[in-house]
């Protein structure tokens, strides 16, 4: 069997023990020259050997790091045999930067994924691709390599190596309670990012209907493209290739409820969440036991689920016997026959389907009690079967944690689960097996002693794995290759990552002791000063009783020791932590910078740390730099500093360099549109705030209210400065136009006078002369007029635009309304005026605020002008029968789904119940109602309106009418000579209203003249001390005067 059957089959170790001599030497020759060097010769090493050995070095990776079990201390013995040189492992670790981010330096056997990292790619190059995984294949026939029944895809090991070298990058730095799935979206790494989004490209091209690859295959690669999408924080692509893989695969399944109970004390059935799910061929042969005797004990090893040993909830929902479901509308017949409590055995790569399923719901939801009793189900189904691979279980038991930290009642259930599978992970992938027996042997309670020099720095003991739970005997555990079966189709963080996150929910719990000590044992020390440096500032905001003091001067000295030399100039300390790095102390690490060869691979993100903690912008400077201007969060990071300082242009020159190295950052595009937009520079404003929306998912990043708002709003200054422009153009132009006029008539006047002479005839009389003139500049406008459609097309545009933009901001965001005003200011620019636009946001800023303030009277004026009272009455048309009705006008029916119906449904339903003191108002609905010949209505509102007006008689006005934004409705009309002129017009509508319509409304009558002299009569005799002789009181007298007529 060749080395590439062997790799397929399994057998890694084998494989790698058996290396070619000139791959190795090639591979460290490619550290060794910065990764320049490339592949041997195909007649030294095929390429078939080479590609043999990077799929085993990618499982023995995964094994060691990700899945266990341990490797034995002499199983690589040999295979690199400059492991033990001076710089190798700082080698390696530089060899995967990317974009100035480095992986974690601390992790085992990265010069093992480098190996396979380095034959995988290169192997891919030479059958058609490039080694970074850009370029797409020749063809699918160059892709597909087969050996003794085995079969590899060259753009599928590509895409595996990409995928697993982003997730070595990956930082779990968000704080408290972050998900490596939350946390792996925010790495700037674009050039690998680019790298992975090509590679999904090409090897569906390659893989996806070729006839040589199986459904379940093809399944498996697309739930594989589901989890990078994923990974990557793409969730429409991530939805889509995982319905995709759900197609493939036949699974059906569904989230539905049932009756059932959830607690002790519960005496009624509820609807429960369930998942019903049924594969459509069951488990693969392979993993039967009749096909294979181990399979039974193997699909039986499984890590330890902890009981909830709660005192209301009950471990698991009791469903009720009769299993009765809850309707719903997409019923399926097949999974509606399932019972909750006893559904059939899920394939595997199903099961996966649902894990995968649930974390894209965690992810891309907000955290919230419904978003737990969602995903929870899931997580459920897959931990209820009977058999069930040993990594998908243990991925169910982290999905179902991640959902049990944030409720009180299962917090505990859910860190100690976590606990207990990150505890599993660590023993598995760093005990080796021959420690275990040794230590049975050893007497635990034996002392042991520690002889140092007295000038020896005082270094920490190496850091063994505990376990918080007792340990799995080796016969309960599942062996290399059933793990590894299903690693690369979930979302599996490797072990520090897990680490991490059980970090951060002990930190989350307010346990940052359990953190800290984590953060140690993994020598992340940047975590440990974020830490720090979080307990300092966490007791000063809850009691300012001083708890964590001192804590950012410890963040400063970790940092500052491993960055800078000793301030005493002696030699540094070595690599190995000290025993309490916590007592470091800045003062003690003020030297110079450490060479180039000294500093960290993470020395760029150290530096960014360092600059927030000491506010010095030189440390970001200094992070720019190292990572040879590839770490885009350096500059960032000084945007901010200029920004606090007031600096706009330095910060804006500072983001423009983040986003020429990550182009594919959202957050980067929208702070440098915000700064471009308060520079006055509108036109780059709105180039990055449509970068931000392109680069980013429908539920994060820029694709948010603020950045469409944004958009609109320097969209909008660009409309104005370019109707400024042309106004100033046509002032230019009116002047040129002017002198021009004139020079031609002294041109003209001198031509005919001495054509006049020369001929004998008469000159035109002055006026003749004028309109011959006015006809030419007629003519002239009549042109220029033409020619500014051009001129007009690009403000008209922009303002469209702006428009659009603020109406996908008030999609996102519907309680905003800021963004519903303007939107009535555009639409109401808008030639002619988009009034559907303009009823909606006023319908919500109505339902917003909830108050008559709130509303603009001259935008419901333009509504009722042009929507209503300008619109032609379909029913006119009609007979005068079907109009009227006991010799009374009908009100007149509104056509469904006119502009007009809008407006007077916006008015009746969402204004008139906010009206209480505005006359204004009560005028406009007045004017509608009389349009649609609501002829009662009309003169109740025109009533409403003149007590709103005469109501304010007061020395200051009522309370209600004080708060109003009505220029007169606040003020004594028996003093101020506005609010006087005001009362005067609404009497005087309120007169024509009756004497217009009063005849018409059968409970009033012959009774309108009455009620219109009352009126009238009120006002005069309260006025008549103040007001009388006024123009308003000669017009009341006018009105009263006619009444008598």
């Amino acid at each position: 069997m060749g080395l590439l059957s062997s790799a397929l089959a399994g057998d890694s170790l084998a494989v790698l023990r058996a290396a070619p001599a000139p791959l190795l030497t090639a591979y460290f020759k490619s550290l060794s020259d910065a990764g320049s060097a490339s592949l041997p010769p195909a007649a030294q090493v095929p390429a078939h050997d080479v590609l043999a050995v990077g799929i085993a070095a990618l499982a023995v990776f995964l094994q060691a790091t990700v899945t266990g079990p341990a490797l034995a201390e002499e199983a690589l013995r040999g295979v690199f045999a400059w492991d033990g040189e001076k710089g190798f492992k700082k080698q390696v670790v530089d060899g995967l930067v990317v974009d100035g981010v480095a992986p974690y330096q601390y992790a085992p056997y990265l010069e093992v994924f480098g190996l396979a990292r380095f034959c995988v790619l290169g192997v891919s190059g030479g059958f058609g691709g490039s080694a970074d995984g850009s370029e797409p294949p020749q063809g699918p026939e160059n892709d597909l390599i087969s050996s003794d029944g085995h079969k590899v895809s060259l753009a599928w090991s590509s895409l595996r190596i990409l995928v697993w070298h982003y997730k070595l990058l990956a930082q779990p730095n968000l704080g408290s309670r972050s998900t490596f799935a939350r946390s792996s979206q925010w790495t700037d790494v674009p050039q690998l990012l680019n790298a992975v989004s090509a590679a999904v490209v090409r090897v569906r091209s390659c893989v996806l209907g070729n006839p040589a690859w199986s459904r379940r295959e093809q399944a498996e690669l697309l739930l594989e493209i589901a989890n990078s999408f994923l990974m990557l924080g793409v969730d429409d692509k991530a939805r889509e290739a995982l319905r995709e893989a759900t197609e493939a695969s036949g699974l059906r399944y569904k989230l539905t409820g049932a009756l059932g109970k959830k607690t002790k004390f519960q005496l009624k059935d509820t609807s429960q969440l369930v998942v019903f799910a049924r594969s459509e061929s069951g488990p693969e042969p392979e993993a039967s036991p009749e096909a294979n005797p181990d399979a039974k004990a193997q699909q039986e090893a499984r890590p330890e689920a902890l009981q909830l040993n709660d005192d209301t909830l009950l471990e698991k929902i009791s469903f009720s016997a009769s299993g009765q479901k809850v309707s719903a509308q997409d019923s399926d017949t097949d999974l509606d026959s399932l019972s909750p409590d006893n559904q059939p055995q899920l394939d595997p790569l199903d099961e996966a389907i649902l894990l995968t399923e649930a974390t894209i719901r965690d992810t891309f939801s907000p955290l919230d009690g419904l978003t737990s009793e969602e995903v929870l189900p899931y997580a459920v189904r897959v931990l209820a079967d009977k058999n069930v691979n040993w990594q998908i279980y243990t991925q169910a038991l982290i999905v179902r944690s991640r959902i049990e930290v944030n409720r009180s009642r299962t917090v505990e259930r859910g860190i100690l689960q976590l606990q207990a599978v990150v505890d599993q992970i660590v023993v598995d992938t760093t005990e080796k097996p021959e420690e275990k027996v040794e230590e049975e042997k050893q007497d635990s309670k034996a002392p042991a002693l520690m002889v140092t020099a007295p000038d020896a720095p005082v270094v920490a003991a190496p850091a063994k794995p505990t376990s918080f739970f007792p340990a799995l005997k080796e016969k309960d555990s599942a062996p290399a290759p059933v793990r590894l079966r299903y690693v690369n189709s979930l979302l599996t963080p490797p072990r520090w990552h897990l680490e991490s996150e059980l970090a951060h929910c002990w930190a989350g719990v307010g346990s940052l002791i359990s953190a800290l000590e984590i953060f140690k044992r993994l020598r992340m020390w940047a975590e440990v000063a974020l830490c720090l440096a979080s307990a300092e500032q966490a007791g000063n905001q809850e009691d300012g009783s001083g708890r964590g003091s001192g804590g950012e001067l410890k963040a400063r000295g970790i940092i500052r020791w491993r960055l800078f030399e000793r301030t005493d100039g002696r030699p540094s300390l070595p690599d190995t932590p000290p025993r309490d790095p916590a007592l470091l102390r800045p003062a003690e690490f003020m030297g110079p910078l450490k060479s180039v060869d000294k500093l960290p691979a993470d020395a760029p993100r150290l530096f960014c740390i360092l600059g927030d903690l000491e506010n010095d912008s030189s440390h970001y400077e200094s992070a720019w730099t190292v990572s040879k201007c590839r770490y885009s969060r350096a500059q960032k990071n000084l945007g901010e500093h200029y920004i606090q300082q007031k600096k706009l242009p330095e910060a804006c020159d500072a983001y423009t360099k983040a986003v020429a190295v990550n182009r594919l950052s959202p957050e980067l595009w929208s702070r440098l549109g915000d700064l471009q937009l308060r520079l006055a520079n509108y036109e780059e404003a709105a180039e990055a705030y449509t970068r931000a929306i392109g680069a980013a998912n429908g539920n994060v990043g820029g694709e948010d209210a603020r950045t469409w708002s944004n958009l609109g709003s320097a969209l909008w200054s660009l409309y104005r400065e370019a109707v400024a422009e042309i106004a100033a153009g046509r002032g230019k132009r009116g002047e040129e136009k002017k002198k021009k006029k004139e020079e031609e008539e002294e041109k003209q006047k001198g031509e005919e006078e001495k054509k006049n002479k020369e001929s004998g005839q008469i000159t035109p009389d002055q006026d003749d002369l004028e309109t011959a003139l006015c006809a030419i500049d007629s003519d002239y406008e009549d042109n220029q007029e033409n020619d500014d459609d051009d001129e007009f097309a690009k403000p008209a545009k922009l303002l469209q635009q702006a428009l659009s933009a603020f109406k996908r901001g008030a999609t996102l965001s519907r309680d905003n309304w800021r963004i519903q005003d303007n939107i009535i200011t555009l639409a109401a620019r808008m030639r002619p005026p988009s009034l559907p636009d303009i009823v909606s946001a006023m319908q919500r800023i109505a339902a917003i605020r909830a108050s008559e303030d709130a509303l603009d009277a001259a935008v419901l004026r333009l509504l009722v002008a042009e929507g209503v009272t300008a619109k032609e009455k379909v029913e006119e048309k009609q007979s005068e029968e079907d109009q009227t009705t006991s010799g009374q006008p009908q009100v007149y029916k509104l056509p469904p789904g006119s502009i007009e119906k809008s407006i007077c449904t916006l008015l009746e339903s969402d204004i008139v119940p906010l009206i209480t003191h505005r006359d204004d108002l009560w005028e406009i609905v007045a004017r509608a109602r009389a349009w649609r010949r609501d002829y009662a209505g009309a003169i109740d509102a025109a009533e409403s309106a003149w007590r709103a007006a005469v109501g304010a008689t007061s020395a200051g006005g009522s309370l209600a009418a004080a708060a109003s934004t009505n220029s007169s409705a606040h003020k004594d009309w028996l003093k101020d000579a506005n609010a006087w002129e005001n009362v005067v017009v609404r009497t005087d509508e309120l007169v024509s209203m009756l004497e217009n319509y009063g005849e018409d409304v059968p409970a009033i009558g012959g009774k309108w003249r009455f009620r219109a002299r009352n009126a009238v009569r009120s006002v005069m005799g309260k006025a008549r001390g103040q007001w009388e002789g006024s123009e308003g009181w000669q017009r009341l007298e006018g009105v009263m005067a006619g009444l008598k007529s």
